[in-house]
């Protein structure tokens, strides 16, 4: 693990509500430590704001086709969930079970696109490609999707593609993370753990008694320090816009 990894890595206990456990807070390793460096004179706090700035911009991006559009997209969703929880629910080892509940299960489905994001916008050479494959996981899920017998108002649906069903499966998020490096030549792998705190909320696996039944006491849970990491994920999207601008894409 590189130096700043290590550096922004804090295993503090900390006390949670009486339905969970006490927790284990982790602070968010985010990609502008790693391979993207930020031009911007900002707090980590202050990046969220700056992406509120640049909302006008995205609009207009976001009628656009192809990766320049799927960025855009997923930068205005991504404004719209962490503004929403932001402002509604303790955002660190303060946050009680049912905050939790809700934000680490928001957090989780931006933390898919934001590693989506990573991977395409990565090297300016493949951003076309990688995009792609996104596309063709989408017609892969899709055709899954049509081929459910029980599904109803099937004929109403967009039809799927022949052989969409069929298409190969893309890479998941720890294979997508796996082709990455940071600045150490580190793999970004080992920020696959994020995304495995977060389902177990998903997943409705993160209740207190299942924990207790299987330790066979009370014990540390991790918990997602999501304020630090609304801001490092806001930075890296205006890293990856300003990019965007110097190669005359918006």
């Amino acid at each position: 693990m590189s130096r700043h990894a290590n550096e922004i890595l804090d295993f503090t206990g900390a006390s949670m509500s009486a339905y969970i456990l006490a927790a284990v807070v982790l602070l968010f390793a985010i990609a502008f430590l790693f391979r993207y460096k930020s031009k911007r004179r900002l707090t980590e706090m202050s990046y969220f704001e700056g992406l509120k700035n640049e909302l006008p911009t995205l609009r207009v991006a976001a009628n656009s086709s192809g990766p320049v559009g799927f960025f855009a997209q997923e930068a205005l969703r991504f404004y719209s969930v962490a503004g929403a929880i932001k402002g509604s629910f303790s955002l660190d080892e303060s946050a009680n079970f049912d905050e939790r509940c809700m934000t680490h299960i928001l957090f989780r489905s931006l933390l898919e696109n934001y590693f989506r994001i990573l991977y395409i916008f990565d090297e300016p050479s493949d951003i076309q490609a990688r995009y792609d494959s996104v596309v063709e996981n989408f017609k892969r899920e899709y055709g899954k999707l049509l081929n459910e017998p029980m599904l109803p108002r099937k004929n109403e649906l967009e039809p799927a593609g022949a052989g969409w069903s069929q298409l190969q499966r893309g890479l998941d998020m720890n294979s997508m993370l796996a082709q990455l490096r940071n600045d150490y030549g580190d793999r970004l792998s080992y920020l696959y753990f994020t995304y495995r705190i977060a389902s177990f909320d998903t997943h409705g696996n993160n209740l207190k008694g299942v924990a207790d039944d299987a330790f066979g006491k009370s014990c540390n849970f991790p918990v997602l320090k999501l304020e630090y990491a609304i801001g490092l994920v806001s930075n890296q999207y205006l890293v990856v816009l300003g990019d965007m601008r110097g190669r005359g894409e918006i």
